[in-house]
């Protein structure tokens, strides 16, 4: 229970560290290689190919991550697990209003044809993923929507936020 409890309010700091409007609240953090040694066992294919992309795709990137895992998180059946349901709540709550900002910010984006392509396959990957992570929810341990299953999906969406964080924008 204190985990969980942790662990949402270190989304939801993460989620609202500034005020925003717009894509102004994007910030470059300290680039210390210790930030990348710390992620260097992970498979982080998907930001590594990304090294190559302007700031455009990258808040392209982060939009279609974050909506992901807004989606996957929408479905509101959290009752069996032992979540404090406020705190969800806030977490939902700030990722919405993360989502919607960034894509009002990405609705305004010029990129350029090279990256097009490159952000379609991003998407059709993401979407795969979170199908994925769909159905192992409706089938983990023969119980839809169980409490483990969504612990493993907290887990996986723990990890993706914490990449998220390590890409600098300028």
């Amino acid at each position: 229970m204190g985990s969980i409890s942790f662990w949402m309010c270190l989304i939801l700091t993460i989620c609202t560290w500034n005020k925003t409007i717009g894509c102004r609240w994007m910030r470059t953090l300290p680039r210390s290689p210790s930030m990348f040694q710390m992620l260097s066992n992970s498979t982080i294919t998907m930001l590594q190919k990304m090294v190559g992309y302007r700031d455009n795709g990258r808040i392209v990137f982060i939009s279609q991550t974050l909506n992901a895992i807004e989606k996957l998180y929408s479905s509101g059946k959290y009752d069996s697990t032992a979540w404090d349901q406020k705190v969800v709540d806030e977490f939902m709550i700030g990722l919405h209003r993360q989502t919607s900002e960034l894509d009002q910010c990405v609705s305004q984006l010029v990129l350029p044809r090279e990256y097009i392509h490159q952000v379609g396959i991003y998407s059709y990957v993401l979407t795969q993923h979170v199908s994925i992570l769909k159905y192992y929810m409706c089938v983990s341990f023969m119980q839809e929507y169980s409490a483990s299953g969504w612990e493993d999906i907290r887990n996986v969406v723990m990890s993706h936020m914490l990449r998220l964080v390590t890409i600098p924008i300028d």
